[in-house]
């Protein structure tokens, strides 16, 4: 894979990145999961020989169309308060479930016939779970969850339906239902 270190920011190897990692995306919502040389190239513009020096196997091709996917549209919220985060996570997380890239990738997992892309994903996902389980971890070292609360658990019923919703139902979750995910989440774990 390119070196971010090696790019100038907005210079002929950042461009080439961002066509490669778009034509990956593309590639990946129209349920393409090899990402082959000859097509990224084909969808890129980008040359096979550029595109095999910078990112010599499927799994680099794969880690840059997941990295620009997510990019800091995921960083979580810290405004020091446990239901302020709750909220603004639960939208976060509405709003990136229902994009159709995401779904797209949701949907392959969710067919189990990739084992290696589905671990790759989860590989890239690892420190985002990480990041959210903090904003848990920080509201619990604030006081303001009760002593059960397992950062896990919470997370798993924070993702769940904003995953499923736009992947079974193929619609966003409405602002309603964003709004009672989120009161649920604050009423069974905040302490008392």
């Amino acid at each position: 894979m390119v070196s971010r270190e090696r790019m100038r920011r907005g210079g002929r190897s950042e461009r080439i990145r961002r066509q490669v990692a778009q034509a990956c995306i593309d590639l990946l919502t129209e349920g393409d999961v090899e990402l082959r040389p000859a097509d990224v190239a084909e969808r890129s513009r980008v040359s096979r020989a550029t595109i095999y020096r910078w990112w010599p196997t499927r799994a680099a091709l794969l880690e840059e169309a997941l990295a620009e996917h997510t990019g800091h549209r995921l960083d979580p919220p810290d405004s020091g308060d446990w239901e302020s985060d709750v909220r603004a996570l639960v939208r976060q997380l509405a709003d990136f479930f229902s994009d159709p890239v995401e779904v797209a990738q949701n949907a392959i997992m969710a067919g189990g016939r990739h084992p290696d892309y589905d671990h790759a994903v989860l590989r890239h996902y690892a420190p985002l779970f990480d990041a959210w389980r903090n904003v848990v971890e920080r509201a619990r070292a604030r006081g303001e969850l009760h002593d059960g609360v397992d950062a896990d658990t919470v997370i798993l019923t924070l993702v769940a339906p904003l995953l499923m919703v736009p992947l079974l139902f193929h619609r966003a979750p409405t602002e309603s239902e964003v709004e009672r995910l989120a009161g649920l989440l604050v009423a069974a774990t905040v302490a008392r």
